[in-house]
């Protein structure tokens, strides 16, 4: 038995379809755990409404002496589940009708099987089944192309194996954003073998009230996460492709917060590098020193975005 894990807040317009296309799955043998992280909109009434009728179905509240936030929720759901293999979903997202069927028979001996995701925006169209997208390829160093982005796995993309996962969990409750990258690290530093599906069979909404989209609209929102989240990439590994890639990853949210305005952030990203020793070598120091150099000459005159922003490059 599969258990579906979805964390719901303030849904009511959306959480119908979502659970519509669980309810269609041509694999049958699942549950699904639903924990409201104390929605004010009508979402539970709904939801109890449609679900009433399947008992694979539960509902619950997250209790009031747990933290607020989807990784609590799912953490709670955790210790609901009694399905052999877990699949964390999101209350806005649509199952392709197979998307069940597929991976347990991909899985396998398997600790894990992910399969392609394919975003929307608005309203869900079954004409999206029919979308290519770029094959995931096979890793030959799983850790190290899921740390520099190669190997990308949102939280939802995987059905873990439970006896896989379990280990792993909690999921980190103090992290804004990327919590599902920093589970995904620690398990995928060990060794785990995996299945691929390059089919797109998770849809998901792309709106604007969501954990990511407020970390790169505001950086201040999500910096601290994201920085715990790489800070436990780098202790388990010292890989210069990884150091790398958080490098210019860094960076970028340095940038961010130069158009912001926001110096403390900007100090922050600058700091996380030189604590992280992520300029491993002489030629980046060098251009570390000089992106530094530009950076005290524009919070000094704090204008001409356009012209420094090549400046504040690798």
């Amino acid at each position: 038995m599969i258990s579906i894990i979805i964390p719901i807040y303030n849904r009511e317009h959306l959480i119908e379809e979502t659970i519509a296309s669980i309810k269609a799955q041509s694999y049958t043998s699942w549950e699904c755990i639903i924990v409201d992280d104390g929605s004010t909109d009508t979402t539970v009434n709904i939801t109890k409404k449609i679900i009433e009728a399947d008992k694979r179905f539960q509902l619950f509240e997250r209790p009031s002496n747990l933290k607020k936030g989807p990784s609590s929720c799912r953490n709670y759901a955790i210790t609901k589940i009694k399905g052999h293999y877990i699949q964390f979903f999101d209350s806005d997202d649509i199952m392709h009708p197979e998307h069940l069927k597929l991976k347990i028979e991909a899985i396998q001996d398997n600790d894990f099987v992910v399969c392609q995701l394919q975003e929307f925006t608005g309203d869900f169209n079954e004409n999206l089944y029919a979308k290519s997208q770029p094959q995931i390829q096979e890793s030959k160093n799983l850790f190290e192309d899921f740390a520099t982005g190669t190997f990308p796995m949102m939280m939802v993309a995987p059905l873990w194996k439970a006896s896989s996962l379990l280990p792993y969990l909690p999921i980190r409750e103090d992290l804004h954003i990327l919590e599902d990258h920093e589970l995904y690290a620690r398990a995928l530093f060990e060794n785990k073998t995996y299945a691929i599906i390059n089919k797109p069979l998770i849809f998901y909404r792309v709106g604007l009230n969501s954990s990511t989209h407020s970390f790169y609209t505001n950086v201040d929102y999500g910096l601290a996460s994201y920085f715990e989240a790489k800070r436990t990439v780098l202790r388990s590994s010292d890989s210069k492709n990884i150091k790398l890639a958080i490098l210019k990853m860094t960076l970028g949210f340095f940038r961010q917060a130069l158009a912001e305005r926001n110096f403390k952030a900007a100090k922050s990203c600058l700091n996380f590098i030189k604590q992280e020793q992520l300029a491993y070598n002489d030629d980046l120091k060098s251009k570390l020193s000089r992106i530094r150099f530009f950076y005290g000459i524009f919070k000094v005159i704090k204008k001409g975005d356009t012209k420094f922003k090549p400046l504040f490059k690798l």
